[in-house]
């Protein structure tokens, strides 16, 4: 799924300007987004609240950059705590620079109502890589922390987008099957075969096997087919041990039948031939319906005659 919905690019100096270009301008993507989504007032006043934030903090230049990493480095002690000046410059780094979750929760492609699930998870990686950036390294802080924001977008993706939701390690593994499959499929010119990718992995092809089957999603019985189709893929999903109809309705007419036939019997009839045919369940022998009753077993037997005569009888009419 994420190979199908993340950007792709031919060349890694495309990616790197990416990162350096200018990010789109948060006023005009507010104006655009509320009146696209006039329909849906709260979303749009909680996405707008947060562009309205980021669009109030100026970009910083690569020297402001690197003089708040350093505040921030220096003021931070060997348990990771900060002084109220590294404090107040990791919050500044982490305001100026709110655009970038948002950028990279718009790459995703993802309906409105999902974006802001995602941009929260860009923030907290953001503020992760705000306290773990190293300005003596000389590197752009966009460069520095778009990757671990974008790493941190995709496996909320993968949280949102599951109905049932895999653990962390699990979604590496699959990253790491998408990877070799794709490495293999250049390599070998076709679709690599199971063993080879377990070669390439260095596990089983059984393990192979069960991670493609951690790759399947759900989807709604009320889902439709089409956009414009009212069919809903739990229609097309056929019960092969279903009756028709005409077996239902088969069915209930045995069953009132045999209510009336049974009406004919005794309250002593009516037991032997339960217990004896199993219409309650197990079917008992005549001894152990005699023990019962406290009669022998020949009785039984003479009870049982009598009843299924006057069934036939009552079923001939």
């Amino acid at each position: 799924m994420i190979n199908n919905i993340t950007p792709r690019t031919a060349k890694p100096d495309a990616l790197t300007a990416l990162l350096r270009s200018d990010l789109p301008d948060l006023g005009e993507i507010l104006v655009s987004r509320s009146v696209a989504n006039t329909e849906r007032p709260s979303e749009a006043d909680t996405l707008t609240q947060y562009m309205n934030q980021a669009a109030r903090w100026a970009r910083l230049s690569a020297e402001e950059e690197l003089c708040l990493g350093r505040k921030i480095k220096a003021g931070k002690d060997a348990a990771g705590n900060l002084t109220a000046e590294a404090q107040s410059a990791l919050a500044e780094l982490v305001n100026r620079n709110l655009r970038l979750p948002y950028h990279a929760a718009q790459q995703m492609r993802v309906p409105r109502e999902e974006l802001l699930d995602l941009i929260s998870a860009g923030n907290a990686a953001l503020l992760d890589a705000a306290r773990d950036f190293d300005a003596d390294l000389g590197h752009r802080f966009s460069t520095y922390a778009f990757w671990g924001i974008r790493s941190a977008v995709m496996r909320e993706l993968n949280f949102l987008r599951r109905t049932v939701r895999l653990p962390r390690n699990l979604h590496e593994q699959l990253a790491k099957l998408r990877k070799a499959e794709a490495a293999l499929l250049q390599e070998l010119g076709r679709e690599p075969e199971e063993e080879e990718v377990a070669a390439a992995l260095g596990c089983t092809p059984e393990k192979i096997t069960e991670l493609r089957c951690y790759q399947q999603h759900g989807q709604s019985l009320d889902a439709p087919l089409g956009e414009e189709s009212e069919t809903t893929f739990g229609e097309t999903l056929a019960d092969r041990d279903a009756g028709t109809p005409a077996e239902h309705a088969e069915a209930a007419d045995r069953v009132e039948a045999l209510r009336e036939v049974l009406a004919q019997l005794t309250p002593r009839e009516l037991e032997v031939i339960r217990l004896r045919h199993g219409l309650d369940g197990e079917e008992l022998t005549l001894d152990a319906i005699g023990q019962r009753q406290g009669v022998s077993r020949e009785r039984i037997r003479q009870i049982e005659a009598v009843a299924l005569r006057k069934m036939g009888l009552a079923a001939r009419r």
